[in-house]
């Protein structure tokens, strides 16, 4: 958008799709913004003081449930503040862009600063906080956006758009969706075939989001996601099956499992299967995106190497250089953007970049 340049966004986690949609909304005038935080700060006393109203709040019932709060997630009393700022948000006689713009920086400083949550690189819990001032952090995370909204309303900008879906489908979506049909060009960070469940780190923006309800509603987001980790896979899910005998995937995906024939637990039985579906899934994004880029468009796809499943590597960018030119692309060049430490091997393993075209 700051380089004026039209283009599309697809996501399968809601969380992110939010934000993101958030953040690409540029019209807000930014004297109603203060004001509707300002009408938070006067009514959120109200909210505070009302226990019964809080315990029936849908956020704190599925961080309850779920155990969230009991494991250290987040604290009762910064949870029962940040509620109480949600509530009032809620209650505002305003737009429903005014509220995402509040609630996105509620969501920021509950996950930054009132819960304790930490990441480095997986999502952990650290000390416990006693007690938050979360109302006054996210007052200044309203005056930071009003600022940037000033800053990037000198800019001419064009048309970003959000899609929330199946990045697999995309050519679908962006069919029945996006005022683009065809692009010049593709930039993306796809998972990388690792035990990494990219849910987990946006579970408390999901819960105030209440766009979830139980393990049904994680479930859902998940198989809307490329298959990269174990708790994303599924029994319905087969379409690996047909990597198997790959030149590349099938020897990976054979010395996996003859390590995991050994272990007692059960997610190491999995890893050869996640390494397949995650190859397939990533096929599957291939061959729809050829359909929407342009003839001599470009991709670029950031993409590490891996050793998470029981020390194998995976070369993914050399990978699926192979799956794409098997799709139509041109292989461009695998160009490595830096080392990463694995705590898998205890050594430094490439994130590349992997350059495609559409001839």
């Amino acid at each position: 958008m700051k380089r004026n340049i039209p283009a599309v966004g697809i996501e399968a986690n809601p969380a992110c799709v939010f934000s993101a949609r958030v953040k690409t909304t540029w019209t807000l005038n930014f004297d109603n913004l203060l004001e509707c935080s300002e009408r938070v700060v006067e009514s959120y006393p109200r909210f505070l003081q009302s226990t019964s109203a809080y315990k029936r709040d849908p956020t704190y019932k599925y961080l309850n449930e779920t155990g969230m709060v009991e494991r250290g997630w987040i604290s009762p009393k910064p949870l029962k503040k940040s509620i109480a700022v949600r509530q009032a948000i809620d209650e505002l006689p305003t737009t429903k862009p005014y509220k995402d713009a509040l609630m996105l920086a509620l969501m920021a400083e509950v996950v930054n600063d009132a819960s304790n949550i930490k990441f480095g690189p997986q999502l952990y819990c650290g000390p416990q906080k006693s007690d938050v001032d979360v109302l006054t952090g996210f007052a200044g995370r309203v005056a930071t956006m009003v600022s940037d909204l000033k800053a990037v309303s000198r800019i001419p900008r064009s048309l970003a758009r959000i899609l929330h879906g199946d990045a697999r489908a995309c050519a679908r979506l962006i069919n029945h969706s996006s005022p683009i049909r065809r692009f010049d060009a593709i930039i993306s960070s796809p998972p990388y075939p690792s035990e990494h469940d990219y849910t987990r780190h946006t579970r408390l923006e999901l819960a105030f989001l209440q766009t979830i309800n139980g393990a049904d509603g994680i479930r859902a987001i998940k198989q809307q996601m490329i298959r990269s980790h174990t708790k994303g896979i599924y029994k319905e899910d087969r379409d690996g099956e047909l990597f198997r005998k790959h030149p590349l995937i099938g020897p990976i995906v054979r010395e996996i499992e003859k390590k995991a024939e050994p272990k007692s637990h059960g997610f190491a039985r999995l890893y050869g299967r996640v390494v397949l579906e995650y190859f397939a899934g990533m096929r599957q994004h291939l061959r729809s995106t050829y359909r929407i880029l342009r003839s001599g468009g470009q991709c670029a796809y950031v993409l590490g190497d891996q050793a998470s499943f029981l020390q194998v590597l995976i070369p993914t960018a050399e990978i699926l250089a192979t799956l794409a030119r098997c799709e139509g692309y041109s292989v461009g060049s695998i160009t490595k953007w830096r080392g990463r430490w694995s705590t898998a091997t205890s050594r430094m393993v490439d994130e590349n970049i992997l350059f495609l075209r559409r001839e």
